[in-house]
């Protein structure tokens, strides 16, 4: 008995590209637009960008909705008072405990600084960073390219780069702390095509995570979080004694405080006539001290907000899920006459 082998031959590539054809032929493009977009939302934003989708899309939106069908057949028409009540309570009581703080941030940036939305913790780091070499504070363009190449220094010192990686983060940086766009241009941003969007800041950070997770995989570094780098961080102990210790931070986040931290660095140092280590040093303990105090107002706020959220879940006299409803109660004629009859 002859045994024939058996081969075994993978499909032809001809049908894996006809079935995606199928697939994609059901796939509508504005859906398929529309989820990339949301998911890429939820990713630059973090838990931020997933707490107010979840709360959005799952609470909000279908409490909303029933409200306004509440009782809609006895009414005859949408229950515009019910509607009107859960999408004022949802709006205000869940994403509120984003929005109050961040408002806060936001007002006191205004007024004194935008280093108020900036950690104390990468206070101290960038504090480091900016004070390592001589630097003209009064120069603008000089001191945002002296920062930024020391971070670049503490963050890749010993790194391997064949492909300058490190060259292009310098770029997105630089682009990052110079690049502006009014808040017309914003608005307008979001309705143009893909190909005639202006670069904005969350682009260069989507793009700049995806350089960083690639020189951390060639070099086998942080790869539990490898959008991450690691940059030096200065304390003081308990006894007085200045510590370092290498912590990790998210790239996109220091972005941000970048952008931040250098608007207003060098928006103050133009008025100064201190030396450059004089006015450092004054710079970070009036910035930390603001931080702090930033943070007792939002935590202030938001608490005097949870206090008053109880008042608003009913925006009306009275409860309007009853609208349209027989509830048994007595007619106003008939209790009136009831009450005659008790006083006779």
């Amino acid at each position: 008995m002859k045994v024939n082998s058996v081969n075994y031959t993978r499909p032809s590539q001809n049908v894996n590209n006809n079935n995606n054809n199928y697939r994609s032929s059901y796939r509508s493009p504005s859906f398929g637009n529309f989820a990339v977009g949301l998911a890429s939302f939820i990713e630059n934003n973090g838990f931020l960008g997933e707490f107010l989708t979840i709360d959005s899309c799952g609470m909000m939106i279908p409490r909303t909705i029933q409200g306004y069908t509440r009782n809609m057949d006895e009414l005859g028409h949408p229950n515009y008072k019910a509607g009107r009540e859960e999408m004022v309570r949802e709006l205000l009581s869940g994403p509120a405990f984003f929005y109050v703080p961040l408002a806060m941030m936001t007002m006191v940036g205004l007024l004194r600084g935008k280093t108020a939305k900036v950690e104390t913790k990468v206070l101290n780091t960038f504090k480091s960073i900016m004070k390592k070499g001589f630097v003209d504070i009064k120069n603008t363009g000089a001191t945002k390219e002296h920062f930024i190449n020391n971070l670049l220094n503490d963050a890749f010192a010993g790194y391997k780069d064949n492909e300058n990686i490190i060259g292009k983060l310098s770029d997105l940086m630089k682009r990052n702390v110079t690049e502006k766009m009014s808040f017309s241009e914003k608005v307008s941003n979001i309705f143009k095509k893909k190909a005639d969007k202006k670069t904005t800041h969350s682009m260069l950070r989507a793009e700049a995570e995806e350089l960083v997770t690639k020189l951390n995989k060639q070099n086998g570094k942080l790869l539990d979080n490898a959008g991450a780098v690691e940059l030096t961080v200065e304390k003081l102990s308990k006894e007085g004694v200045k510590e370092t210790k290498r912590e990790a931070f998210d790239i996109s986040g220091i972005f941000k405080d970048m952008e931040n931290y250098l608007d207003d660095f060098t928006q103050k140092a133009q008025k100064t006539s201190e030396d450059a280590e004089t006015f450092i040093d004054k710079f970070h303990k009036k910035a930390k001290d603001l931080r702090n105090i930033t943070n007792i107002l939002a935590v202030g706020a938001l608490s005097a907000f949870l206090v008053v959220i109880p008042k608003i879940y009913q925006t009306g006299k009275t409860f309007p899920g009853k609208d349209g409803l027989n509830t048994g109660e007595a007619p106003a004629a008939d209790a009136a006459s009831e009450t005659k009859k008790e006083a006779v």
